[in-house]
């Protein structure tokens, strides 16, 4: 248990820790495996292809630098061309294929098994025929997919280190535990030893990258003032959502909202105010929204969006009234308001049901932006303070297909 009396750590020092661990938090972690996995294809396939064209051109280097012995060739042959090319084409397969990508982990380990572990029982039968496998080949197979299979070293050194121990067991059997016999485990496990190390440095340069990647797309989706998304992730967000719930049948709710007289609010209280009373509704929205799909967004200078996603029709009314009621409920004095004495909203609210899949989804969402937007003005003009449902008939607002 940590000392409470001991300073706590900073963000920065604690993401350095993470990225040397090559360990993030359990979100980050997810997500960067994810993209991880989807970065490695290409790496994957370059390790299958020369494994496979090396392999497969040893007939050529058998014959011309190695003369290898008949009585040893059918055993040879039968572990190149039975297990270990095989085995690489069954990983490739695995990787090429997006349904079957998500065992590219797992084959690939099982590729370097057996490519190892073949080469390594010729280098045992080897020498009963008068012929030495070259005591690095097998290491050579796992040195290789340390530096291209791409796969996190927590993940692969489980395996790799047995499989080492095991490769170095049969290599001193092969040669009789002679002296010779050692100092070539030794050379392989100095090959193994800078690989490993050379993969640490890379999956940590990845992650690296990862990371800072991620926080600069965070920060251009985001309003810094706020922190809510912005206007580009809301109008992104919002297309793939109303896609999401043509698929799904589902239902979209979409409320503008605009903070009543903030031109007053600004020049009454001066803007370093004005920011710290945005910020305190951006607070506000981000907390309203409590479902993993609803989201609020800033997409105006004091004009908000908020988004909620498989809500019911009868339900909507009460969801957005609520969220715009939470920022007059802030207390924000506000004495330049001709309406109220606090910070208070005004919002225009659509909905739609189960959107058809045959409807351009951004012509849709044109079309409720705009009608929200209408609903909103019509607020303003009743007064402020206020939610305006642009579904009311009583307004006549044209809309998509009916709820």
């Amino acid at each position: 248990m940590s000392d409470p009396n001991l300073p706590s750590l900073s963000p920065e020092i604690l993401a350095a820790q993470e990225l040397a661990r090559l360990r993030f938090s359990y979100d980050e972690e997810t997500q960067f495996r994810t993209d991880y996995e989807s970065s490695a294809i290409g790496a994957r396939m370059t390790l299958f292809g020369l494994g496979i064209a090396m392999i497969g051109l040893t007939p050529l280097y058998d014959q011309f630098l190695l003369r290898i012995p008949e009585s040893f060739l059918g055993f040879s042959r039968a572990m190149q061309f039975g297990v270990e090319i095989p085995a690489l084409i069954f990983a490739a397969v695995m990787t090429w294929s997006p349904r079957l990508r998500h065992w590219s982990g797992p084959s690939t380990i099982l590729a370097m098994m057996l490519v190892a572990m073949g080469l390594s029982f010729q280098q045992v039968v080897g020498p009963a025929h008068g012929f030495h496998v070259p005591h690095d080949f097998a290491a050579l197979a796992i040195a290789s997919t340390c530096l291209m299979g791409r796969l996190r070293l927590i993940y692969l050194m489980p395996w790799a280190v047995p499989l080492m121990l095991i490769v170095s067991i049969m290599q001193l059997h092969g040669q009789s535990y002679s002296s010779g016999a050692f100092y070539d485990v030794i050379s392989t496990w100095m090959m193994f030893t800078m690989a490993g190390i050379v993969a640490y440095h890379l999956e940590f340069s990845a992650r690296e990258s990862w990371r800072q990647r991620r926080r600069l797309e965070e920060q251009a989706a985001h309003d810094a003032l706020t922190g809510l998304p912005n206007r580009r992730y809301f109008d992104t967000m919002f297309v793939h959502l109303i896609r999401q719930a043509a698929r799904e049948r589902k239902n979209i709710a979409l409320m503008i909202l605009d903070v009543d007289h903030f031109k007053n609010y600004n020049d009454r209280y001066g803007h370093p105010a004005g920011d710290d009373c945005l910020r305190r509704v951006g607070h506000w929205l981000k907390d309203a929204m409590r479902r993993p799909q609803d989201f609020c967004a800033r997409i105006g200078g004091e004009e908000f969006a908020a988004v909620w996603f498989d809500a019911q029709v009868a339900a909507g009314p009460s969801l957005a009234e609520k969220v715009r009621c939470g920022i007059s409920e802030l207390g924000i004095p506000h004495a330049a308001s001709p309406t109220s004495a606090v910070v208070s909203a005004s919002g225009g609210l659509v909905q739609l049901a189960c959107p058809s899949q045959e409807d351009a989804s951004t012509e849709i969402a044109t079309d409720l932006i705009l009608r929200a937007d209408r609903a909103l003005y019509q607020a303003k003009r009743s007064g402020r303070d206020r939610l305006v449902n642009a579904d009311d008939p009583k307004l006549g607002m044209p809309h998509w297909p009916p709820i």
